[in-house]
């Protein structure tokens, strides 16, 4: 991956249903979270006010001003539990294994090339405590909307049969609006 990477910047949260995306997001009995591919902090930050102290959410991603961005706007929000990282989602992820008690994925999935996906997806099982759950926003497989070309989209059913062979089996699958879904994917 380069140093800017391919959507640095933009952001699927303005196209979702917030409550419902994190009503799947925040679990009651998860301490740690990591948001890879965070760019800016979009969804990182609302996360990290919503879980609040005690817990932690690790933002991780490759371009260096979106993680600049986040460190930033966590210090004036106070977030004391949000820590901000520059990471490569393709290659070994700074976390010990079993770090992370749910790990988001929105709308990277379909960025990352298709031969590194289940490279990056079992580097996600690695730091994924036990039972620890996956969730995933992607578009909808279409060609309409905003986001990639319809070959470059990712379904719940594309990610699932990436996902089963790792030991993940899907918990849920659900429309966040128009143009995005989101599945959870727990491990078993």
């Amino acid at each position: 991956m380069s140093n800017h990477p391919v959507a640095a910047g933009k952001s699927s949260i303005d196209l979702i249903d917030r409550e419902l995306a994190f009503a799947h997001i925040v679990s009651a009995d998860a301490a740690t979270y990591l948001d890879l591919a965070c760019g800016a902090g979009r969804y990182a930050l609302p996360l990290a006010e919503r879980v609040g102290p005690g817990r932690t959410v690790y933002a991780l991603d490759l371009w260096a001003e979106g993680v600049a961005a986040v460190e930033r706007e966590a210090a004036r929000l106070g977030l004391a539990n949000l820590r901000a990282m520059r990471a490569d989602a393709t290659l070994p992820l700074p976390l010990e294994d079993g770090a992370v008690d749910v790990c988001l994925m929105a709308t990277i999935l379909h960025d990352l090339p298709p031969e590194k996906r289940a490279g990056t997806l079992a580097e996600v099982r690695r730091v994924l405590a036990p039972r620890g759950a996956l969730v995933l926003i992607e578009f909808k497989k279409r060609d309409a909307g905003p986001g990639p070309r319809k070959e470059l989209r990712v379904s719940a059913a594309d990610a699932l049969a990436l996902l089963a062979p790792l030991g993940f089996a899907e918990d849920v699958a659900l429309d966040l609006g128009e143009f995005t879904y989101l599945a959870r994917f727990s491990l078993k």
